[in-house]
């Protein structure tokens, strides 16, 4: 452990401390991309003190760190004010997760509410601190907003159709689906959670395009909160690739959901972020999801 920085178990009146840390344009950071009093006073309530340490030095607080418990991944997030406070931060979560025979997630963020982060504080720095604990990255995530005006419709190719889901499109609606995602997309989901996914959706969020001999070739599934709406998924089986069916999905998708804040994921490096450049989406969110190897 660095000289003069010691961690000892949070205090209520740490709160402010670490919002004022938070607030710093310098603030190393992982696991969140933004913290407010609000919502660490509820995180707090929700996790063990057990779990929770503070880094201070002189008696002042230099960040913290906490992880919550879950039957899956625990997710690891924390702030620091310098590279040694988030070194010992990020070890003692480790020894501690060790101890407990349990692993850790945790996300560093590039880019946030559409405004690029500090890549010389909160990316690579970090990020090798995390590395050199082990952590590994697992996946990357872009979420998109749409910033543009409705582009204007995309008429379908001859011998496709659009259409509404009905028990008989099934089959081959799951077809393209596992067609379309790669295993790890979907790994762990039973089909029944599928085929619940697509029966409960509305009418006005379930988009398919049927091709000519009633397989249908592609679908796009949405979502819509008050808040905003979210493009969940666009997926074109790939024997009727290259035809403009994706486009035509997104834009189906973006009509539907009307007069709202749109935004979608991007999963890894996804080719079809080209295409919703060109549709008027940009770049709102980026993140690095990293797991900590088995020791």
């Amino acid at each position: 452990m660095t000289a003069n920085l010691a961690l000892r178990p949070i205090r209520q009146d740490d709160l402010a401390a670490i919002e004022n840390l938070a607030a710093k344009i310098g603030c190393i950071r992982w696991g969140w991309p933004s913290l407010t009093a609000k919502l660490l006073a509820e995180r707090w309530h929700e996790i063990s003190r057990t779990l929770i340490r503070v880094a201070e030095a002189a008696g002042v607080v230099q960040g913290y760190s906490a992880y919550q418990p879950s039957p899956t991944l625990p997710r690891f997030h924390g702030i620091a004010s310098t590279l040694d406070a988030a070194r010992t931060l990020i070890d003692w979560a480790c020894e501690d997760a060790a101890s407990r025979s349990t692993t850790l997630e945790t996300s560093l963020f590039a880019k946030e509410a559409g405004q690029t982060l500090r890549p010389d504080v909160v990316d690579r720095p970090v990020y090798r601190l995390l590395v050199a604990a082990a952590f590994r990255p697992s996946s990357k995530t872009t979420i998109m907003r749409l910033a543009a005006e409705t582009p204007e419709p995309k008429a379908l190719p001859r011998r496709y159709r659009f259409a509404h889901f009905n028990e008989s499109l099934l089959p081959s609606l799951l077809a393209t689906y596992y067609a379309a995602w790669p295993e790890d997309y979907y790994r762990g989901e039973h089909t029944a959670d599928i085929v619940d996914s697509f029966r409960q959706a509305h009418s006005d969020d379930l988009h398919l395009v049927v091709a000519h001999n009633g397989d249908v070739a592609g679908y796009v599934l949405a979502s819509r909160a008050p808040e905003g709406g979210v493009i969940e998924e666009v997926a074109v089986h790939p024997a009727h690739r290259r035809k403009g069916l994706g486009e035509a999905l997104t834009l189906a998708a973006i009509r539907s959901l009307g007069d709202r804040t749109i935004t979608l994921v991007v999963m890894d490096d996804n080719p079809v972020r080209g295409l919703y450049e060109r549709l008027g989406f940009v770049v709102w969110e980026e993140r690095v999801d990293l797991v900590l190897a088995q020791r």
